[in-house]
């Protein structure tokens, strides 16, 4: 008889906390780890379609992690979801940036706890180099720059800003950005009233009835808060639940640290996939479901 090696039994431990998690929240449930760009949206059709071969669940459970990335993955991600199931609903253990904020607030309902956070809506753009980088910080020195030359007297108080805009600057990526801050806040203020604001009937503490018109409004207010770069100055700055049911967002949020049986279901199950996947063996991206690894990057 071949002995379990370390493959194996790490599979078979993680499989386990899927199954609990799923149970504990009564749906099917799937860990993502990963850019939001393709092939993102191939592998997780295919994981979603295998999974419902299985099953009748209507719901689905993702826990999400991700730095972020473009908007027409995050898309078709929420049409894949919604294709297959009624309800669907977020948890963040740690971190979901930029586009992965824009995914986690097209869910019903999103789980957090002190630790989780969300981002800013900062779409990303691949540089000569073909890294990804924040677009807020190319809008940011942009609009450092113009200040600086629209407010000079002459051109010879701002020659340096002039040539660095002339040589750095790509009008055509400009535009991409801006663009996609637009999208970021169209797709929010379409998602919310339709998933998350559903069962919104009331003003609290007022009592007031509340009508669709309300609550698209609530959900621009929202997504233009979150898109505003002024504001969060940073890709990578985190807001945490706190901030996000706070008196400017007003955003209802399930703390998930309540519960403190889940609560370590989804860390073990979060910290074993980070610490085995990402750390050990060097995957880059990948979601996770009861039928095991499915790798992306």
């Amino acid at each position: 008889m071949e002995a379990i090696n370390v493959d194996q039994l790490c599979g078979d431990v993680l499989t386990q906390l899927n199954r609990s998690v799923a149970s504990r929240m009564g749906g099917d449930c799937v860990l993502i780890n990963c850019g939001l760009r393709p092939p993102l949206d191939d592998e997780f059709r295919v994981v979603i379609e295998d999974i419902k071969r299985s099953g009748d669940q209507r719901r689905l459970v993702v826990i999400l992690e991700t730095m972020g990335g473009f908007m027409e993955t995050v898309e078709r991600l929420v049409a894949i979801m919604r294709t297959h199931y009624k309800q669907v609903s977020f948890v963040v253990p740690n971190f979901a940036f930029s586009a992965g904020t824009v995914l986690a607030l097209s869910g019903d309902r999103i789980y957090m706890d002190y630790y989780s956070v969300l981002g800013p809506i900062d779409p990303q753009y691949r540089d000569s180099d073909g890294r990804f980088l924040s677009g807020y910080g190319y809008l940011a020195k942009f609009h450092e720059i113009t200040k600086v030359i629209n407010e000079s007297s002459s051109s010879a108080d701002c020659r340096a800003e002039l040539s660095y805009l002339v040589q750095k600057f790509d009008p055509a990526l400009l535009f991409h950005i801006e663009q996609g801050v637009e999208h970021g806040i169209s797709l929010i203020t379409e998602w919310l009233p339709k998933y998350k604001f559903s069962n919104w009937s009331e003003t609290a503490p007022e009592g007031k009835n509340v009508t669709e018109e309300m609550k698209r409004d609530r959900a621009k207010e929202i997504a233009e808060i979150l898109g505003d770069a002024s504001k969060w100055h940073s890709h990578g700055r985190g807001i945490p639940m706190k901030d996000l049911c706070g008196d400017d967002i007003k955003l209802l949020i399930d703390d998930f640290g309540l519960d403190a049986e889940l609560s370590e279901t989804i860390r073990n199950y979060h910290g074993l996939t980070v610490d085995y996947y990402t750390k050990k063996l060097g995957v880059a991206g990948y979601v996770h479901s009861q039928q095991g690894l499915r790798r992306v990057q």
